[in-house]
């Protein structure tokens, strides 16, 4: 459940991770879906970087997001890559590769102060917070499109560094969340 300010404030989760009630203000968060220059490169290649395994297109028979704009890929229509990710790109050294989907037409990188993606409210999602070396600290499992009480009973959690976002009931990646005040003080 949300309950707004009557400023018209950022949405406040009504519980923090204890459950005692007390109403917080959604942190700053950032949105971190693929970047540009892997979409472009699985384009031109047909590869998964850093794998070199061959990528797959096809006309899928149902929904799916890209994992670089955060849109639903139309079933049936577009033409989507399937391919394999590492979603600890970037974060961790230990890698956990997996399959995911790309439009295969050029789209535009989700905006990282977009909030959480509209189109995927409402698919179940598991929430996983981790702490630095992949540690798994806790998870939520969102099947009511109420993201933003999850992400911040999870970031409440100070051990937890980031969230990886994914499919509940394919279980594959979407995208990862940040504290936004925290990864700006990382890009230091």
């Amino acid at each position: 459940m949300l309950q707004y300010s009557p400023h018209g404030d950022r949405p406040r989760a009504a519980l923090n991770h204890r459950g005692d009630g007390k109403i917080k203000i959604m942190q700053p968060i950032r949105i971190v879906a693929i970047p540009t220059e892997v979409a472009e490169a699985v384009r031109s290649t047909m590869r998964a970087p850093g794998y070199g395994f061959p990528a797959h297109t096809e006309v899928g028979a149902e929904a799916a997001p890209c994992r670089h704009c955060l849109r639903t890929i139309d079933p049936k229509q577009a033409t989507r890559i399937l391919f394999t990710y590492d979603r600890f790109s970037g974060v961790e050294s230990l890698p956990q590769p997996g399959p995911i989907y790309l439009h295969a037409e050029q789209c535009s990188r989700y905006a990282e102060d977009g909030g959480f993606p509209e189109e995927l409210r409402s698919s179940p999602r598991t929430l996983e917070g981790y702490a630095h070396g992949r540690r798994l600290v806790a998870q939520e499992y969102v099947v009511d499109g109420q993201f933003e009480p999850a992400i911040e009973n999870l970031f409440a959690h100070p051990e937890i560094d980031y969230l990886q976002v994914h499919s509940t009931t394919a279980g594959c990646f979407t995208f990862r969340i940040e504290r936004a005040a925290k990864s700006r003080e990382s890009a230091r």
